[in-house]
């Protein structure tokens, strides 16, 4: 949508009073109808611009809205545009009528159809400043979500460091404000969205807990022991207790997550009892869990 001068379409200042705008109309219009210029291709769009600037700065309240317009800080001169030119034309639909067709508006900019059309939109015009907002996903592993991270994304080729705190959650919004795209008029800019996407881990997670399977030899299983086991906080030590079941709990206090608003207070780690039964025994442990089945029998007997 391309913003239009109508003041400099019918070559008059801001302060042109109602019968000023109506003489240079019918000069102009006198000068490029149409019906004088049939030889000039370019006649047709001059006709049209001109009787849309008429339609707007005659009316009292089309020339107020319009007024309004042109005064927003975001139309000053000496800001960037996106869409918004001076110098660049808009496209017109051809025009090959009389006069009268101009009546139908349908031949008018859009800029003219959004602020003063029949159709035109029932809410301030500042929401054409509102810039449009983008949506990003970054994917991150479960011990980048522990420790936090971050990535470096570019957005309308504007590189951008996203930070990541510890503790973020699967599917988790960060909003980047003001670093989304413009609006239709190329003012203000919208803001970012960033989903963030934790890939499978070995570990489960359910809130700021974490959740695991840990394979035990039977024999620490039947016996008791401890084990080493690494996880997000370091390497530790587990006691195994003596004879525990298959598929039991153990909960390790603090080893879990850090919670998102409070990085220095933890979740707590659940591991699950898992073991498998001895494969390719020898002879000798074939021999030994013999006697140790005898044991047990005795054991029964007595």
């Amino acid at each position: 949508m391309l913003f239009q001068d109508y003041y400099k379409i019918l070559g008059i200042n801001k302060t042109a009073t109602k019968s000023e705008i109506k003489s240079a109309y019918r000069k102009l219009a006198l000068k490029y109808h149409p019906d004088k210029n049939i030889t000039d291709p370019n006649t047709n769009e001059k006709f049209i611009k001109i009787k849309e600037a008429y339609e707007v700065l005659n009316d009292t309240e089309k020339r107020k809205t319009y007024d309004e317009l042109i005064n927003q800080k975001t139309y000053t001169k000496n800001q960037n545009y996106k869409t918004y030119n001076y110098n660049q034309s808009s496209n017109y639909q051809e025009y090959n009528s009389n006069l009268s067709d101009f009546e139908n508006e349908s031949v008018f900019s859009s800029f003219f159809q959004y602020f003063f059309g029949k159709r035109k939109k029932d809410n301030k015009f500042s929401i054409l400043y509102e810039g449009k907002d983008i949506k990003k996903k970054i994917s991150i592993d479960l011990e980048e979500a522990f420790l936090g991270s971050s990535r470096i994304i570019t957005v309308l080729g504007e590189k951008l460091r996203i930070n990541i705190k510890p503790g973020v959650k699967h599917n988790h919004i960060i909003k980047v404000v003001e670093k989304g795209d413009y609006g239709e008029l190329g003012s203000n800019r919208g803001n970012l969205y960033i989903k963030i996407e934790i890939i499978n881990h070995l570990f489960e997670r359910k809130k700021d807990d974490l959740y695991r399977d840990i394979n035990v030899n039977i024999y620490t299983v039947i016996l008791g022991g401890k084990i080493k086991l690494s996880t997000f906080h370091g390497e530790i030590i587990l006691n195994i207790p003596k004879g525990i079941n298959y598929g039991s709990s153990l909960r390790i206090k603090g080893k879990g997550m850090p919670n998102y608003k409070n990085p220095n207070i933890f979740g707590d780690l659940y591991l699950t009892v898992k073991y498998k039964l001895p494969e390719n025994l020898n002879n000798e442990e074939i021999e030994l869990l013999n006697k140790l089945k005898q044991l047990q029998l005795n054991k029964k007997k007595d």
